[in-house]
């Protein structure tokens, strides 16, 4: 027997005697569980389970701060059942694991109570167990959905994916039978994954796991599960609906048990068919008690101390989402963010010009009321392409936050299937229309009817009276200012502090097209856009389309005197540098770094910042800095573990290049990974290091070998040899290695 195989082999001979309980027991999961410590599941991103009634908890993982099912067990009638959050847990490299070997032979003589060997196993879908199986003594066969009713007959157990028999209910109830007369299933994948690959399909009604197992207790849940996957905490109440409401009542749980109750009491809200159920009642009433009353703001957000709460805004979100536009009214939490439409702005129709070459979002200069339905009418030709009307520009989820100072989910969209669609959204907020990319209709007339006029600056079209006039007589709480390469989306407040915005957008522009240039990169089709919020997703600022930042930087991205200045601006050029990064040239360690290339460059560029003063662009990069950080980590060995975790060391040694060699050095390095063919790029961490290296040290007509290996950077012996006819170059300053 080959020693890779013995792990997995010996694991499964060793799975356990079979009970011989005609029902499952809670107390089963020992049994199930024995042998077992960490399972995994490599390159997969499993999802959660949910457990009510006669189905318990086998083996947990992490959402957020607490627990969630992965592997969930239950009896059907005289048959038995096992869900699984992804089948990657069987994968030939997963059932290496000792860990993943033992469950799956626990879980195979649970589910027949027989012993493994000579068991017969049922295979759709799970052709990675094949091998295992055989060397462990069972008898596998791999069956299909054409041939798994007639298959059924000569099976202990069938193992199966959570959507492969999606379209076929006949099979379906073939093989719940099958379990339900004394035999077994096992099933398991993400539900987050079919949902990706059933657009449109509906998770509870569609998906083969759910329609057979939720009469049993088993629910595949959307969303991510994170490891360690462990039976620890598979025992605990909070797991269960009811006792995680008995938990929340009661009070004095730890963050953690609060999130893991919180979590049950959705996924079991998540399988109700209408918010007006005894359980979402009983949320709605407890919320009302809780401080702020169930609605998020900034003085009172909804934290983990207000579980009820954040139960409330679960029930409402989903309300919202099956609401027809007609149904909405405003949420009371709009009133403090994104904010209120003045009660005498009048509601007004404006036709709009949409140029369908350009994708992505069209500013219209009008604004939704909260709660307020609006009409859009589109030309029959347009009702076939895709569009939609989206009500809204702050499309961050704060659904995994510890704090809540706004509701979690405000802005929405709405497809354009018709000549005249309405729209609504209870938060209210800037309207756009949203045009898919390689969209071929040309110029169409829109019509956007009851809504508020919003302020919009367009450069080169809008005059400064306009926009003033625009500013001082709204009634909608945000506006736009437009470039040709940025859009801003800013409160009012701060809208008012862009007193000459022709200029201010120039600056945006020249600053996009700068990285444009820097980056050699190809100009996108449509503008970048910046909007702030009261709280995003992730960090301070993050990347994407809109770029997110906190309200705290709106004024100054309206402040062309600050923006001009010192200090100001490295957080706008970092995450725009974040959407120009590419992979080719970014490995390990750099995701943090290759973009903040361009916040040094954007700081000369705009700013004035100079190589001496760099520290004025940002403190950690001042020169004294730098040298201290270098010397110090060439004193402690120029280890790559700690190069690759802090990104101002990782900078530090493309400042050096960038010193030595100008910025145009690296534009050039760029291009050339915009024109390399599939068989050129890079396919692994130490191809992009090597890459990297040779592309710059010959275009520099310098042997920058040496230069990596000082800072501890790993590349390979072939590509050092490449370049080993240019001269070597180190930087003059270079700290002296210490002595071994």
């Amino acid at each position: 027997m080959s020693t890779h195989m013995i792990g997995p082999v010996f694991s499964l001979v060793l799975a356990t005697a079979p009970h011989l309980h005609q029902a499952a027991d809670p107390g089963d999961r020992d049994t199930l569980t024995r042998g077992v410590t960490e399972m995994v599941a490599p390159g997969s991103s499993p999802g959660p389970l949910n457990a009510s009634g006669n189905a318990f908890v086998v083996i947990t993982g992490k959402v957020g701060q607490g627990l969630a099912p992965l592997f969930v067990a239950t009896s059907v009638e005289r048959g038995r059942a096992i869900a699984g959050g992804h089948e990657g847990f069987f994968s030939e490299s997963a059932l290496a694991n000792p860990s993943n070997g033992r469950f799956l032979g626990n879980a195979l003589t649970w589910l027949s109570r027989k012993p493994l060997p000579g068991l017969r196993v049922g295979l759709l879908g799970f052709p990675s167990m094949n091998d295992a199986l055989t060397k462990a003594g069972a008898v596998p066969s791999v069956v299909s959905t054409a041939s798994i009713q007639g298959a059924l007959s000569n099976e202990d157990v069938i193992c199966m994916t959570q959507g492969a028999l999606d379209n076929s209910p006949s099979d379906q109830i073939a093989v719940m039978r099958f379990v339900k007369s004394g035999h077994g299933l096992l099933i398991a994948g993400p539900a987050w994954g079919w949902l990706v690959t059933h657009p449109g399909k509906d998770l509870l009604a569609d998906q083969t796991a759910n329609r057979m197992l939720i009469p049993f207790g088993i629910t595949f849940e959307d969303g991510g599960i994170d490891g360690p996957f462990t039976s620890a905490g598979a025992d605990n109440p909070l797991l269960t609906t009811d006792g995680a409401l008995a938990g929340l009542t009661r009070g004095g749980l730890s963050k953690g048990d609060v999130a893991t109750a919180t979590r049950t009491v959705e996924r079991s809200l998540s399988r109700l068919t209408n918010t007006d159920s005894p359980l979402a009642t009983q949320i709605l009433e407890l919320a009302k008690a809780e401080p702020g009353g169930g609605i998020a703001s900034e003085k009172n957000p909804l934290t983990l101390d207000k579980p009820f709460s954040r139960l409330k805004a679960w029930i409402e979100a989903k309300r919202y989402a099956h609401q027809a536009p007609i149904e909405v009214r405003p949420d009371p939490s709009a009133a403090f963010f994104p904010g209120s439409v003045e009660g005498s702005a009048p509601r007004t129709n404006r036709t709009i010009v949409v140029d369908t070459s350009i994708p992505s979002w069209h500013s219209t200069g009008m604004y939704a009321a909260p709660g307020e339905t609006i009409t859009v009418q589109v030309p029959e030709n347009a009702t076939r392409a895709d569009l939609s009307v989206r009500i809204g520009a702050h499309t961050d989820t704060l659904w995994d936050l510890e704090k809540w100072p706004r509701f979690p989910e405000i802005s929405n969209s709405r497809p354009l299937s018709f000549e005249e669609t309405q729209a609504a959204n209870p938060f209210g907020g800037l309207i756009f229309i949203e045009v898919p990319y390689q969209c071929r209709l040309g110029r169409i007339k829109v019509v956007i009817s009851h809504a508020v006029p919003s302020p919009l600056f367009v450069r080169g079209k809008t005059s400064e009276a306009d926009w003033k006039t625009m500013i001082q007589t709204t009634g909608a709480p945000w506006a736009e200012l437009q470039g040709n390469l940025v859009d801003l989306i800013v409160p009012i407040s701060s809208a008012k502090k862009a007193h000459n915005a022709e200029a201010l957008m120039s600056y945006w522009d020249e600053m996009m097209a700068d990285c444009y240039q820097f980056y050699a990169a190809p100009e996108h089709q449509r503008p970048e856009r910046y909007c702030p919020d009261i709280e995003i997703s992730a960090g301070y600022m993050h990347s994407g389309y809109p770029i997110m930042t906190h309200m705290d930087v709106a004024d100054t991205m309206c402040d062309l005197f600050k923006l001009r200045g010192k200090s100001w601006t490295w957080g706008f050029y970092h995450e725009m540098g974040h959407n120009f990064q590419q992979s080719a040239w970014t490995w390990d360690g750099c995701g943090e770094v290759t973009n903040n290339l361009f916040s040094l460059y954007g700081n000369e560029k705009l700013n004035a910042v100079t190589l001496p003063t760099y520290g004025d662009a940002h403190p950690a990069m001042a020169p004294a800095a730098v040298k201290s950080r270098i010397a110090k980590y060439v004193a402690n060995g120029a280890k790559f573990e700690a190069w690759q975790s802090d990104p101002f060391l990782a900078l530090s040694m493309f400042a050096q290049l960038r010193q030595q060699f100008g910025w145009a050095s690296f534009t050039k390095v760029f291009s050339q990974y915009w024109n390399l063919r599939p068989s050129e790029e890079p396919q692994s961490d130490i191809d992009k290091r090597d890459q990297f290296m040779v592309r710059f040290s010959r275009l520099v007509g310098k042997n920058l070998g040496p230069f990596f290996q000082a800072w501890g950077v790993p590349t390979t012996e072939a590509a050092r040899k490449s370049i080993a006819e240019l001269p070597a170059w180190m930087p003059s300053d270079w700290p002296k290695m210490p002595a071994r």
